[in-house]
């Protein structure tokens, strides 16, 4: 286990006989108007950190104010006596009586001292200057956890200058240069009032941080998966199917996503479709963003629903492809999609949503055919206003 590094600051901050609300309102309104010196390293530094889950990269992108959690059952000022404040580019403080917590970078401990590029620690520093000073303090404490001798400072209970005053006393006086810390772990620590900051440097941010791609989390053959039948086998994290009546014909919409390849495949039901592929690192976003678009263009939920039934309890396993592989095609024709199975008594039944019935029960036939199965099936239609009657069809 690694030893994290904490950086607490000063404040001068009124704490006591105040309320959550009025507090949370006159941090919030300080945090909101900061203009932070070096916002360019903040985003690229979040981008590359986060470049793996796109709902954070899309919230480090659009998120500019800060927010606070909220009291509910599982916290309570009152008795925590903290407050945490989240802010732009993944940024991340706690409030407390005495200190400020500041939650990032998430390096350990000895990382920090030993970083080859001053410069690149620098830009961290100018964001905890502007943090402490904007709240009327002035130092950061560098300190760390996992059984090292300042964890024991990490909660103090006291003052910013009574804890340092503790340091200086047990620990003699704070190191001037961060090397110095790293040349003596054993004995050191260091106060860090930012003065040794050079504000006329700034890191190259195409060296360290290059802007991400679009696409770096996706590793998509779209070649490859242009063919519809590739494109089948894979288990999508989302799928829809909808629908559009238009002079007489359903067209159908059927949107699918998984790890940031995007499918678009839209047609006529009866005929052959049209598939666009994209890779998309935010897919779950375009994802939800398409759903509502075309349910404003009309497209609906298939509503008739018919139910088929196996009526040879022994033979439900060697169906078990053919019902597997029609929940699959109903969707890729565009016809309609899987509602569910139960089973009573003898009986199997897989009852389906479908905007061609005829169309629905040809296609069933056809792949039962193909895998050369027995057993009698009989088909019947649903009323989708009451589920418990049903009428056979021939």
């Amino acid at each position: 286990m690694g030893t994290s590094l904490f950086k607490i600051g000063n404040h001068s901050i009124i704490f006591k006989g105040r309320q959550f609300g009025e507090l949370t309102a006159e941090i919030k309104s300080v945090l909101d108007q900061i203009v932070l010196p070096n916002s360019q390293f903040l985003r690229r530094y979040a981008l590359n950190w986060q470049s793996d889950d796109p709902r954070m990269v899309r919230e480090i992108k659009t998120k500019r104010d800060w927010t606070f959690r909220e009291e509910d059952e599982f916290y309570s000022f009152e008795e925590d006596k903290t407050i945490d404040f989240y802010g732009p580019f993944g940024l991340s403080l706690t409030f407390e009586e005495n200190y400020i917590k500041i939650g990032d970078p998430s390096f350990r401990y000895r990382q920090w001292f030993e970083l080859e590029s001053d410069l690149y620690r620098d830009e961290w520093r100018k964001y905890f200057k502007q943090i402490v000073n904007a709240f009327g303090g002035d130092k950061i404490a560098y300190l760390a956890d996992n059984s090292h001798y300042l964890e024991w400072y990490i909660d103090y209970e006291g003052a910013f200058d009574e804890m340092e005053n503790a340091l200086l006393e047990k620990y003699g006086q704070t190191k001037a240069t961060f090397k110095e810390v790293a040349a003596n772990y054993d004995n050191s620590y260091f106060i860090d009032d930012f003065k040794s900051i050079d504000w006329s440097k700034t890191l190259a941010l195409d060296e360290y941080f290059v802007e991400p791609d679009e696409t770096s989390s996706t590793a998509f053959d779209l070649e490859f998966y242009s063919n519809i039948e590739n494109l089948k086998q894979l288990n999508f994290n989302d799928e829809v199917l909808r629908h559009k009546l238009i002079d007489g014909k359903f067209h159908f919409y059927h949107l699918t996503r998984i790890d940031g390849l995007l499918c678009e495949h839209t047609g006529v039901v009866g005929s052959q479709g049209s598939l666009e592929l994209k890779l998309d690192q935010f897919a779950p976003f375009t994802f939800d963003a398409l759903v509502e678009k075309i349910k404003m263009e009309g497209y609906y939920r298939n509503e008739k629903i018919f139910k088929i039934k196996l009526k040879s309890w022994n033979k439900v396993h060697s169906w078990q492809d053919v019902f597997n592989e029609y929940e699959t095609e109903m969707l890729w024709t565009g016809i309609g999609k899987s509602g569910g199975s139960s089973s009573g008594g003898k009986e199997w039944e897989e009852w389906y949503y479908a905007v061609d019935e005829e169309l629905a029960i040809k296609l069933f036939l056809e792949i039962s055919n193909k895998h050369n199965v027995t057993g009698e099936i009989e088909f019947y239609r649903k009323d989708p206003s009451n589920m418990e009657d049903e009428v056979r069809i021939n």
